[in-house]
């Protein structure tokens, strides 16, 4: 069996093959006793681990997991403790490390904004530009690896312990923040679930969850920064729900990260809203095809968007046969056979998935939920709903509510 410095060097041998990542080794006492960090760069880097002598040691009584430390230049260190017979023997670093172009790029602006000499500039510039870039992902996959090489056991991401200079969060919720989100759950959900089933009509979803919230509320002095978070997650809550909908995965994540590109290189904040606006009918209309070519008709698609918009004005099979053009009884053998249930049966699904919604994310009571579903009574309502779903509305809510 290898002992631990073999087993880190054939971890620096396999490292290397893809990344210029240094691994470091210090005593208890933040001695460097070993790294394979170029000689001309360990003093600068050396100097920096010193500096965080504190962190280390404070997060070493219970360091027994891999610990990430994220600088306020954005630099990350992963750092590992080895521990024998009850005492702290070793602590070993791995870094420096980007974790994308972004933070490196961000360093190079700060860089170039403090008061240094041009030459003390350029050596700094010099060694930020010898730092690795490494997706986060790959990077806490090395921290497994390294946990692994140091103690032999086996670990993921939930056991990482996490230490950053630039923390600030709140113990509580800001006074009355519960109340600002009143209702923008449940437009939310209408909204997607005319993404997953490709319904051309969500404009007016959209308005009403735009009116809503203009997306995540955060103080920031970036305004094309925050447009582009706010992008950045409607992206990603539409591709999940176009998966949803039956596009397949492949061709949502490549989307995905093509619109993700797309949003970070705009530069204004107008252009962001026009390509979110064309983002949204991309999955959309690529969510249609799907069910198109799954043998549902651009008849049957069609009533299908307008029940979903319509759900409190009743639609009758007569108006829904006329939209699509042909007789009742034709119109209503042909929905069967291309959905698996009839009119009257697709319409209360629809109607109580809406209900679900309704009753998980606002106050509205039973019978209001009822009377905007277009039901007669509310008893009516609650013996469609038992039958669909195998629970009463009340029950539904007590599990499910979440305003």
């Amino acid at each position: 069996m290898m002992n631990i410095s073999e087993n880190l060097a054939l971890f620096q041998e396999l490292i290397s093959c893809n990344h210029r990542l240094y691994l470091w080794h210090f005593s208890p006492e933040m001695v460097l006793l070993y790294t394979n960090c170029p000689e001309n760069l360990v003093s600068g880097y050396q100097y920096f681990l010193t500096t965080q002598t504190q962190t280390l040691l404070g997060h070493a009584p219970d360091g027994h997991y891999p610990l990430i430390m994220d600088t306020s230049l954005n630099i990350l260190w992963i750092a590992d403790f080895h521990w024998q017979e009850n005492a702290l023997n070793s602590i070993y670093i791995m870094g420096p490390v980007f974790t994308g172009n972004y933070s490196f790029q961000r360093v190079k602006n700060s860089l170039t904004h403090r008061d240094f000499s041009v030459r003390t500039l350029e050596e700094v510039m010099k060694q930020i530009e010898q730092i690795p870039i490494i997706p986060s992902n790959i990077l806490f996959q090395y921290a497994v690896m390294l946990h692994y090489c140091i103690t032999g056991e086996k670990i993921s991401y939930k056991h990482f312990l996490f230490s950053s200079s630039r923390q600030d969060s709140p113990k509580s919720l800001p006074e009355n923040s519960e109340k600002e989100h009143t209702g923008i759950w449940a437009s939310e959900q209408i909204l997607l679930d005319m993404v997953r089933s490709g319904n051309l009509d969500y404009m007016d979803a959209l308005s009403v969850s735009s009116s809503l919230s203009s997306g995540v509320k955060y103080a920031s002095k970036d305004s094309l920064r925050e447009a582009k978070s706010n992008g950045l997650v409607l992206l990603v809550l539409v591709s999940r729900a176009a998966i949803e909908g039956n596009l397949n995965p492949d061709i949502s994540y490549t989307l995905c990260d093509y619109y993700a590109q797309r949003i970070e290189d705009t530069d204004n904040v107008t252009d962001i809203s026009i390509l979110c606006q064309t983002m949204l009918d991309d999955y959309i209309q690529r969510v249609r095809s799907t069910k198109e070519n799954s043998g549902i008709s651009q008849s049957t698609l069609s009533c299908c968007d307008y029940i979903s918009a319509h759900l409190s004005e009743n639609p009758s099979i007569e108006s829904l046969a006329s939209r699509a053009g042909y007789t009742e009884y034709y119109f209503s053998r042909k929905f069967k056979q291309e959905t698996g249930m009839n009119i009257r049966e697709y319409i209360n699904q629809e109607k109580m998935h809406r209900a679900q919604v309704l009753l998980s994310s606002t106050k509205m009571s039973i019978l209001e939920i009822a009377t905007e579903l277009g039901f007669s009574s509310r008893s009516y309502f609650s013996d469609i709903f038992q039958k669909i779903t195998g629970t009463s509305p009340g029950e539904y809510r007590k599990i499910h509510f979440r305003m």
